[in-house]
């Protein structure tokens, strides 16, 4: 074989090996939107990991996460339980473990709610495989 040859199969092996990672890899997705009295209300959702959070919190709120799973079919395989910070946090974050490998998209729900002066507010996000 020669050089060039050798070049052009470790051209092709590296890019399959390439090709083969991202198509394992998970994709992240980031929504946020002004909310009054909270400022920027921010949700990050990169695979099973999650953050939701607020620019302030004056209003002793809770931020809240609920997920939802599907199948590459779109089949809901898990909706999870709403999940709550402490009052008063302006960043909440944690993950959903022991996640199916069938599993394909996973949609998130990020909230500020239960303040007494303003209102709820939400924003979504989602990802895949």
């Amino acid at each position: 074989m020669n050089f060039t040859k050798k070049a052009f199969v470790s051209s092709i092996v590296g890019l399959s090996l390439c090709l083969s990672l991202m198509t394992g890899s998970v994709l992240a997705d980031t929504s946020k939107k002004s909310v009054a009295g909270y400022g920027t209300l921010k949700g990050t959702l990169y695979g099973k990991d999650y953050t939701t959070s607020v620019t302030k919190n004056p209003d002793k709120a809770y931020l809240i996460i609920k997920g939802s799973m599907q199948d590459k079919n779109g089949k809901t395989l898990v909706s999870t339980q709403q999940i709550k910070s402490s009052r008063g946090k302006t960043s909440f974050s944690g993950d959903w473990s022991n996640i199916s490998s069938n599993v394909y998209v996973i949609y998130g729900t990020h909230g500020v709610q239960g303040g007494n002066k303003y209102g709820a507010a939400a924003v979504y996000t989602y990802t895949h495989r």
